[in-house]
């Protein structure tokens, strides 16, 4: 498997406002990359087994298309997962957030572990988000490539971001859809 962190490079993404993918989306995508509830909800309701899969959490640099999001001088800890579905892996999720957020006390984000960021976040009572952004991730990206290493094969894969504002921190929050997520499932087929 690709070393972690998996993206640590600049360039892959072309974040933009949903609207700007127009209509090269279909319903069943804008399902899934524009829906605002919980992700992690939304995949447990679709299986029996949730897995979260903890590739890495440590300091890392944040990217450049990251750092709009998050206070410029700020140190960053780096948290990328896989989240499985019945043994299957449906979502690569990196989430970014300053050191001051890691110590923050009612987000407890040192203790996660390989339980699931976005269950944490919606617990929170002052919880807000971003609007959301969309991305597409040609095969030969990094995410690309981890979703090849897993076995897939190769084609663009759909992604999106936000971010989370809690307890006054800010958590950038990516998730890319890869393997077995049903949203790239022909529409009707089952």
């Amino acid at each position: 498997m690709l070393a972690f962190p998996i993206v640590s490079v600049g360039g892959e993404a072309h974040w933009q406002a949903a609207e700007a993918w127009g209509e090269l989306l279909s319903p069943l995508q804008c399902q899934w990359l524009l829906d605002n509830s919980s992700l992690t909800a939304k995949l447990k309701a679709q299986c029996q087994h949730f897995q979260v899969q903890l590739l890495g959490q440590q300091q890392a640099s944040m990217l450049a298309d990251e750092a709009r999001w998050l206070p410029e001088d700020s140190t960053v800890t780096v948290r990328e997962v896989i989240l499985h579905c019945d043994h299957q892996p449906w979502v690569f999720a990196r989430s970014v957030f300053p050191q001051q957020a890691l110590q923050a006390s009612q987000l407890n984000l040192a203790e996660l572990g390989t339980r699931p960021l976005g269950e944490h976040l919606f617990s929170q009572p002052d919880l807000q988000r971003s609007d959301i952004e969309v991305s597409a991730f040609p095969a030969h990206s990094r995410v690309g490539q981890l979703h090849q290493q897993l076995g897939f094969a190769a084609q663009t894969l759909w992604g999106r971001r936000s971010c989370f504002s809690a307890a006054g921190q800010q958590i950038l929050v990516a998730e890319v859809f890869i393997g077995a997520a049903p949203l790239y499932h022909t529409e009707g087929a089952e």
